[in-house]
C-alpha cells in the first residue's frame, strides 16, 4: 500500500492527503523533518542517498529525516521515526521549528528541522541509505554540489543556530 501525505499550503495547513507518487510527479508542497546529527565533536552524520529513491537518488543528504506521512501529526515523533529507521539511532533532539524550505522555483517544503549529538552504532536502512560519511560543515560547504538541495538549506540554518550559540 502507498505511503499517503498531506499537502501543505504556504502557510503549512494541510489541504489534501495523496499517494506519495502523485506528490513527487506534480511537486506538491508537503513537511518533512530534517535532522542534523552531529558527533559533539564538530562532525555531522551525512547520508549517501540508495540509488532507489524518489527523490535525489544516489545524492548525499545532509539531514536524517523524511516526508511526513498522513496521520503524523507530531513532527517530534516523525523526526525519532526516521532517525530511527534510516540510521537505528534513539537520542535526544532539539526542535528548531519549522521553516520553508525552496529548493525549487515550482514548489516548497515545510521543514520541522532538529539538530541532535549522537556517537555510538548505526544501523543503516538498506532501502534507503546507501553509506554513511562523518563530515565538518567546512567539507559539507566544499562539497556542495553532491547534496540534496532542501538538506543544505536545512543544515546551514542548524549550523548558523550552532555559530549564534542558540543551540
Amino acid at each position: 500500500m502507498e505511503e499517503m501525505v498531506p499537502v501543505v499550503d504556504e502557510n503549512n495547513q494541510i489541504t489534501e492527503i495523496v499517494p506519495r507518487s502523485v506528490m513527487r510527479r506534480n511537486e506538491m508542497p508537503h513537511r518533512a523533518s530534517y535532522i542534523v546529527l552531529g558527533d559533539g565533536e564538530g562532525r555531522f552524520y551525512i547520508e549517501k542517498r540508495t540509488m532507489i529513491k524518489d527523490y535525489c537518488p544516489g545524492m548525499l543528504d545532509a539531514c536524517i529525516g523524511g516526508v511526513v506521512q498522513a496521520g503524523e501529526d507530531d513532527i517530534v515523533l516523525s523526526a525519532r521515526r526516521e532517525l530511527m529507521e534510516e540510521l537505528g539511532v534513539d537520542t535526544g533532539l532539539k526542535y528548531l521549528g519549522w521553516k520553508k524550505l525552496q529548493h525549487k522555483p515550482s514548489t516548497f517544503t515545510w521543514a520541522g528541522v532538529f539538530y541532535g549529538e549522537y556517537k555510538g552504532k548505526i544501523v543503516m536502512q538498506e532501502s534507503e541509505v546507501d553509506d554513511v560519511l562523518m563530515l565538518t560543515a567546512e567539507e559539507v560547504s566544499s562539497r556542495a554540489g553532491e547534496f540534496t538541495p532542501d538538506s543544505l538549506i536545512a543544515f546551514r540554518f542548524v549550523q548558523e543556530q550552532l555559530r549564534e550559540g542558540k543551540i
